[in-house]
């Protein structure tokens, strides 16, 4: 009984030691916990959820100097948001030599049978029938008309051959060109006329004259319109060459123009002497076959028909005067 009695007090005094801890205090459940130095510890942000979730937003990172890793969220999503716009520029179309070509040789079908060039109104509207590419590529500014009334000319040219090479129409020959090959063809076009709705200058009347006095100021002179220049055809020079090529081949040398122009009174057709005899072709001083044999007097300063032995060809005036020796 004593026994039991000791052993019922050595229960009771141990169930007394062990006491209950206190609970913890409710914390905030957004802060961090108190590490042993009093300073919040650090805690691993939440891993994304794959894009998918409401909580990732996709989180902007430094590229290692790269720039932002995550455009996208950077410029606020969805459809570009403040990106730069590209700005696309309509680029003009290239032309080549055969196009160059095929336009020369529809606008030589235009001219009538004197010669007389087409108007530009007259050329495009029948490109827009015969050549709707050509007409594309005339209206976007691709080929440019000149407008040129003279046919050993320039007829056209490709967008920016006035600035570096390009292709030109020179008196129906599609040929490449340099800018200065242009200049001369370019400087003897026909200015443009006044625009219409601006008024035109009127020409100042006589002042009246004091009654009984006599006026013995001259009589103004009225100033004819120039009559239009010759045109100088492939025939015309084919006749010439012939004749210096027959003549060359059975005297061993080249006649010069005074035998030439000769023999043309009475072998050449009347037009062709009479465009000699206005200076309109030149009959050159060739001493070999080499040599420039007769020209059509305009190419000079824009180019235009040329004979030599290989036959009757289209020149630039710079490619001309290099043929005479730099005249």
């Amino acid at each position: 009984m004593r026994w039991f009695a000791i052993i019922a007090v050595c229960v009771l005094a141990l169930a007394g030691c062990k006491k209950k801890k206190p609970a913890a205090p409710p914390t905030d459940s957004g802060a961090a916990p108190i590490a042993a130095d009093g300073l919040p510890r650090e805690t691993p942000p939440p891993a994304s959820g794959g894009g998918g979730g409401s909580g990732s937003g996709g989180i902007i990172a430094a590229g290692g100097g790269i720039g932002v890793v995550n455009p996208q969220a950077a410029l606020g999503g969805g459809g570009g948001g403040g990106a730069a716009m590209v700005v696309r520029k309509a680029a003009v179309r290239t032309t080549d030599l055969n196009e160059m070509k095929t336009l020369g040789e529809l606008i030589e079908l235009m001219r009538d049978e004197f010669g007389k060039m087409p108007t530009k109104d007259r050329i495009l509207t029948d490109l827009r029938q015969q050549s709707p590419k050509l007409f594309g590529m005339i209206s976007e500014g691709s080929i440019v008309l000149t407008g040129t009334t003279e046919g050993g000319g320039l007829w056209a040219f490709s967008a920016g051959a006035d600035q570096q090479p390009g292709f030109a129409v020179i008196g129906g020959r599609a040929t490449r060109t340099t800018p200065d090959d242009l200049q001369p063809y370019l400087r003897a076009l026909p200015r443009p006329s006044q625009p219409q709705g601006q008024p035109q200058p009127k020409a100042q009347p006589p002042a009246p004259q004091p009654m009984g006095k006599i006026d013995s100021r001259p009589v103004p002179q009225t100033t004819q319109p120039a009559a239009p220049a010759a045109r100088v055809t492939m025939q015309d020079m084919e006749e010439i060459r012939i004749f210096i090529d027959n003549r060359s081949g059975a005297t061993g040398r080249m006649p010069p123009p005074e035998e030439t122009f000769t023999a043309l009174k009475s072998a050449a057709s009347p037009q062709t002497v009479t465009l000699v005899q206005t200076k309109a072709i030149t009959l050159a001083p060739a001493r070999t076959r080499e040599d420039v044999w007769a020209y059509e007097t305009a190419a000079l300063q824009r180019g235009g028909l040329v004979a030599t032995a290989g036959g009757v060809e289209t020149m630039t005036a710079d490619a001309l005067r290099r043929r005479l020796g730099g005249r």
